[in-house]
Order: structure tokens, then C-alpha cells, then sequence
């Protein structure tokens, strides 16, 4: 009996190491697969002025970060360009630490003519200076950066047609610098989309106060180990934020219906603190409003309700030998 208890033992231990060894060589992989997630979104206020407005949501670049970090910023920057944007949105995070290492990376950005974007945590790191300092060197690469601001944008697209939508851009809510209550004003008659870098706002916002709202920050755990769409102790950055004291994020990946509008959280592009990731592959998101995506079948609540979508994923050596 002793024999085939030792002889269990070793099959036991023998599995975990390759458990493990398949674990680490998975996370080592994942940070060079990069998932473009295309989606056709219904708003829950269809707007036909604003049908076939394409945006781009790109967050948490992390450039000058441990592994891949800047290498997947710059493919997720020469990808875009397939996708021709008419807005181009950034959720924050753009150096790692808030470090500003000198880079080229986004100087990319000037050419699209619609690029608006947030602070996040990482950008406040070193304190609101640098985040100013952050700020203006976003802003000479054409990124208009708000905070706790409103604006209207009014986009020319083919064949004369125009759309417009109001875009509401929260100051880092993580650091406590969102200001939420701006957003307390009636919806105006075109869609309005809320950015902002982390999505414990949510809790903060009024009921609704927007048609769409884009976040960031969690990375989806970076380290994935829990299957839901919260965070848990088997995700790295449950840790992260019990070190920094801060309070998790109720919605952490994906789609939610929430205070009557439509989230979406993204794993973001870079890395922090570890150099990989494990079942939270780094993305960016491709939206194109359309009011005939909706499916009726589902409940008004279901988030799937209003989004058609397909990911493709590129490997990042493939950009790399370009």
C-alpha cells in the first residue's frame, strides 16, 4: 500500500510540474498574441446620424514596461491603421510607472485627425507634474487629453454625410481625480460616450448617463486564473490592489450592461509589474456603430444584446520583421 501511495505521490508531483511548466510557457506566449477585437455595436439609443462611426479603444500602453510591453504598443498603433478610425480613443497608462522614456511610439497618432484620451494611474505615479508633463507630450502628438471635460465631436465621412457624438473624458478615477458628477446633465440628442481609465467609477455615475462607456486599468488580471468577469485571488492584480489599498473594481473584463448603458473593459496592451501575461491577452477594440446589430431575442439588460463581434489575433514577431 505504501508503494502504490509513493508511486500516486509521484504521478501527482509529476503532473503539477508540467501543470506549471505548460502554465509559464503559456504566459511567456501570451504577451506576443495580440487580439484585435472587432465589434458592430447597437446603442441603446440608435442614433442614425452616428451609424457607421468607426472608433478604436487602445489603454494601458505601458511603453518602457517589463516584457513586451513597448513592442505591443507599436503593433497595436500599425494595426490601426487597417482599420481607419474615425475616432481614435486612449484609456491612459501610456508609460509605465510614469516613467516618459523617450520613444517615437505615438507619434503615429498625428495623422488621424479625431484622437482623444485619458490619464490613467501610472500617468499620476510621479505626480501630478508629470502628468501634466505626460499630458503635453500627447497633446503635440495630436491627442486631445481630457479631464473631467466634454466635447463634441462632429465627424466628416464619405459622401457628405456627418456624425456626431458627445465624448465625456473622467480624470483618473484610481487616484481620485475623476469628478463623475459632470455627468449629471440630461443625455444630449446624439450618442455620448464615456472614457475613462478605471472602471470603479462606475459605482459614482448616475443612472443613465451615457450610451457607451470605454475602460481600462485591470488588464483583465494580467495573471488570469478566475473565470469570471470579476477579479479574484487567483488573478494577479487582486494583489496588486490589496498592495495599493485600493478597492477592486466590481467589472473587470468584457462586456456589461450597467446603469443603463453599454461597458466594455479591455485587457489593455502593455504589462506591469510582471513581464507576462496568462489568459488575459493584451487587445485593442474596434467598434462600428450600427443600429441593425442589436439581437431582440435577448433581454434589454443582456450586454450581447447590442454587440456583434469577432477577435482576430496577430502574432507580434509578424509585425516585428516588417
Amino acid at each position: 500500500m505504501r508503494g502504490a501511495a509513493r508511486q500516486l505521490g509521484a504521478i501527482a508531483g509529476s503532473v503539477g510540474w508540467i501543470s506549471a511548466t505548460l502554465l509559464l510557457l503559456l504566459a511567456a506566449r501570451e504577451p506576443r498574441q495580440l487580439l484585435v477585437r472587432r465589434a458592430r455595436v447597437s446603442l441603446p439609443r440608435p442614433r442614425q446620424r452616428a451609424a457607421g462611426l468607426r472608433l478604436a479603444f487602445l489603454t494601458d500602453f505601458h511603453a518602457g514596461g517589463p516584457g513586451t510591453s513597448t513592442e505591443l504598443a507599436r503593433t497595436a498603433l500599425y494595426l490601426l491603421e487597417s482599420w481607419r478610425p474615425d475616432l481614435v480613443l486612449l484609456g491612459g497608462d501610456y508609460f509605465d510607472q510614469g516613467n516618459m522614456v523617450e520613444t517615437t511610439l505615438f507619434d503615429v497618432l498625428a495623422r488621424y485627425e479625431h484622437v482623444y484620451g485619458v490619464l490613467g494611474n501610472h500617468d499620476y505615479r510621479r505626480g501630478t507634474a508629470n502628468a501634466e508633463g505626460i499630458a503635453r507630450f500627447l497633446e503635440a502628438r495630436n491627442v486631445h487629453i481630457l479631464r473631467n471635460e466634454s466635447v463634441t465631436i462632429t465627424v466628416e465621412r464619405q459622401q457628405g454625410a456627418t456624425g456626431t457624438i458627445e465624448l465625456v473624458g473622467l480624470d483618473d478615477p484610481y487616484t481620485g481625480f475623476a469628478r463623475p458628477e459632470m455627468l449629471k446633465r440630461p443625455l444630449p440628442p446624439h450618442p455620448r460616450l464615456l472614457l475613462a481609465h478605471a472602471p470603479s467609477v462606475v459605482e459614482r455615475l448616475p443612472v443613465g448617463c451615457a450610451d457607451l462607456a470605454l475602460f481600462g486599468h485591470t488588464h483583465w488580471g494580467q495573471v488570469r486564473l478566475s473565470p469570471s468577469q470579476t477579479i479574484g485571488f487567483l488573478d494577479a492584480a487582486w494583489y496588486l490592489d490589496r498592495w495599493r489599498r485600493k478597492p477592486h473594481a466590481r467589472l473587470q473584463r468584457g462586456w456589461f450592461w450597467e446603469k443603463g448603458m453599454l461597458v466594455y473593459v479591455s485587457a489593455g496592451i502593455g504589462l506591469t509589474q510582471l513581464p507576462f501575461r496568462l489568459f488575459a491577452s493584451p487587445e485593442i477594440l474596434c467598434l462600428e456603430l450600427d443600429p441593425a446589430a442589436h439581437d431582440p431575442q435577448r433581454a434589454c439588460d443582456d450586454p450581447l444584446r447590442y454587440v456583434r463581434s469577432s477577435t482576430v489575433r496577430q502574432t507580434l514577431q509578424r509585425e516585428e520583421r516588417r
